[in-house]
């Protein structure tokens, strides 16, 4: 049965094209758009929503734009107080401007917020909802050019995509990308997001050439190295840029590029990336779309910790009603002390006239990340395209939890041309449920696959064995097979005279005399004996066989060491691949080894083909991965030393 999922819904005067909410209180959502330059009167404003009703979204602060510049494409909140938020958007300049080469596309504002102000987890402001002190309309604080192609000549270059780093605690330092669309040469800026940046706060500047960045994402960084990491993609590729707290980054790297970029296939018979968000620093999730509007796929990209390498761990259809996805975000809930944490991902999908959303869950842990979970589909959210969809933020309550704390939501929001917007209520609940110091989830946890087939596998026996018992015990009462059990003993006397009979051949009758019936049961019986005692053995053999990894899988297990060994495949009897670590340094000494680059074009053929046919390796991987592998030209073993030889 599908969820009951509440929501709100408001129309506007003017289509909307960009949205965010407060990343401190999921009671205000920023919404904006416009008509546009053009004479149509359609004004171009960004608006503050008030969603803290689950029946009614009002409209409360309603900022209108200068008239004849371009409308909002891009919108984000940066920062938030008890009184106001600040805001940065993308509009571009007038088209009197544009020709005197001044494109002014970066904005930024201060916009009011109304004097009642609730947290994040429902309480007020000081215990009670009053008056803050605020001002008295929006303000607008800066506006820039940072792209290299709005300091010239008049083009068709606009802010695309507008990301801020990810918050969980009032005054964390934040950074923030922006993205060009239709520039002669495309570019992505990282940037300090002062209230007017100017290349002084530039803290990275990528150049794309002709290609465009269809989507970015910004996270903290993990382990030894502090500061952010920024990941985007193009059509085809993946790349990654490490952003590091005190010094200049180096340039970006490509992560991965699917296969069908390196054919001659056309560009419109090619799948192309939409989207990009980190599920962890080493995560990430990326939204394709088919061919021909043909479908849409959920990746999830792996990535070494060095950031160097990474591989497909996981892929994911979605609905089939979605003919080409629009739109993706994700909310990342709070933590166990074990480091789990539950993910919600929203998947924006047209199909014809109307959109819908997708919502799915995924369960991340330090062994990785479980599978994807369907939790519901939205269909009919807009009758138009669908522009932009986004998460509330997250932070949880505080810990422990008591009786009277409410019960715990996530919104949901999406906005399109129709003028409507419209905000979701995900209801969450506490995991474990008894627990005071909780992590919250959207779906409860699930077990793995293995674990679960094995748990069902032994259930199944379980069941078998309690009708067999049953079986045997009845057969025995009604004297149809010898009492190995006793089973007549088991009742009183006065029950035993009106039901058990005596068993009724002798112990010398011949064989044949026998009924098929008992011969049955009691072979039954055995077999069933037989497979009780073989079940831990069973057990034993399948945990066995859980130990026993592919090449891909030792490649990333063996990349997480601190120094990584070599790895090293062996070809066996019948063409078939065994894996396995190299725990002797001096074997490739031993051995006639070459590497993969220094084989010829038909043994790399040669060994692609008894890789895939092993189940060791896919062309969807990428040929990278096969980069530093040895073959052994003695025994067709063909090794890969891990972490950058």
């Amino acid at each position: 049965m599908a969820p009951n999922v509440s929501s709100a819904q408001s129309k506007l005067s003017y289509p909307l094209y960009a949205a965010d909410f407060d990343p401190y209180n999921p009671d205000f959502l920023l919404v904006g758009g416009g008509g546009g330059s053009s004479s149509t009167g359609v004004p171009n404003k960004i608006s503050l929503i008030d969603t803290s009703r689950r029946d009614q979204l009002t409209e409360v602060v309603d900022v209108e734009l200068v008239k004849g510049e371009d409308s909002v494409t891009s919108l984000a909140v940066s920062d938030s107080l008890a009184s106001c938020l600040t805001a940065f958007a993308g509009i571009n300049s007038s088209v009197a401007d544009q020709d005197a080469g001044k494109n002014e596309h970066l904005r930024s504002f201060r916009i009011p917020l109304p004097a009642k102000k609730r947290k994040a987890d429902g309480t007020t402001v000081n215990g009670a909802e009053k008056p803050t002190s605020q001002p008295q309309s929006s303000q607008a604080l800066g506006r820039t050019a940072l792209f290299k192609s709005a300091r010239g000549t008049k083009n068709e270059t606009y802010q695309r995509v507008l990301r801020f780093s990810p918050v969980k605690t009032p005054g964390q330092s934040r950074i923030a990308a922006i993205a060009s669309g239709l520039a002669p040469e495309n570019e992505i800026i990282v940037f300090q997001p002062t209230p007017t940046p100017t290349q002084k706060d530039e803290i990275s500047r990528i150049d794309l050439g002709k290609r465009e960045a269809a989507d970015l994402d910004l996270n903290v960084n993990v382990g030894e190295k502090e500061g952010h990491v920024l990941a985007y993609c193009t059509d085809d590729e993946v790349f990654i840029q490490q952003i590091p707290a005190s010094f200049r980054p180096a340039s970006p790297m490509s992560l991965y590029r699917t296969t069908e970029s390196t054919t001659s296939l056309p560009p419109s018979k090619r799948p192309k990336f939409r989207a990009v968000r980190f599920l962890s620093p080493r995560y990430l999730l990326l939204l394709q779309n088919r061919p021909g509007r043909t479908g849409a796929d959920l990746l999830i990209l792996r990535i070494t910790n060095d950031l160097s390498q990474s591989r497909i761990s996981l892929r994911k259809r979605l609905h089939s009603s979605t003919k080409a996805a629009v739109g993706l975000d994700v909310c990342q809930l709070t933590r166990s002390s074990l480091n789990e944490y539950q993910v919600i991902v929203a998947v924006a999908g047209q199909s014809g006239d109307a959109s819908s959303i997708e919502l799915l869950t995924i369960d991340y842990s330090d062994a990785g990340v479980g599978t994807f979970r369907p939790y519901t589909l939205l269909r009919n959210v807009h009758s138009g395209p669908l522009t932009r969809i986004v998460f509330s933020n997250f932070i949880g309550p505080t810990l422990p939890v008591t009786k009277e704390l409410p019960a715990q939501s996530i919104r949901l929001a999406s906005v399109g041309v129709d003028m409507n917007v419209l905000v979701h209520y995900l209801p969450l609940r506490p995991y474990p449920s008894s627990s005071k110091n909780p992590r919250y989830v959207l779906t409860l946890p699930g077990r793995s696959e293995a674990m679960q087939t094995t748990f069902s596998v032994f259930v199944a026996l379980v069941v078998v064995s309690i009708v067999a018992f049953l079986m045997q015990a009845f057969c025995e009462i009604r004297g149809v097979v010898p009492p190995m059990l006793g089973a007549p003993n088991w009742l009183t006397p006065s029950m035993r005279n009106l039901v058990a009979r005596p068993w009724m051949f002798g112990e010398n009758i011949s064989s044949v005399a026998y009924s098929d019936i008992p011969v049955a049961a009691h072979s039954a019986a055995e077999k069933v004996k037989e497979a009780i005692v073989e079940i831990p053995s069973d057990i034993a053999n399948a945990a066995s066989d859980l130990k026993q990894y592919l090449l891909h899988d030792l490649i990333q297990r063996n990349s997480q060491l601190e120094t990584p060994k070599a790895i090293i495949v062996r070809e066996a009897n019948l063409g078939e691949l065994s894996a396995e670590v190299a725990a002797d340094a001096d074997l490739i000494q031993r051995e006639t080894l070459k590497k993969w680059e220094e084989l010829s074009e038909t043994d790399q053929k040669s060994w692609k083909q008894k890789l895939i046919d092993a189940g060791h390796w896919a062309e969807a991987q990428g040929e990278h991965v096969l980069k530093g592998i040895f073959f052994s030209q003695l025994t067709g073993a063909v090794g890969n030393i891990v972490g950058g030889q």
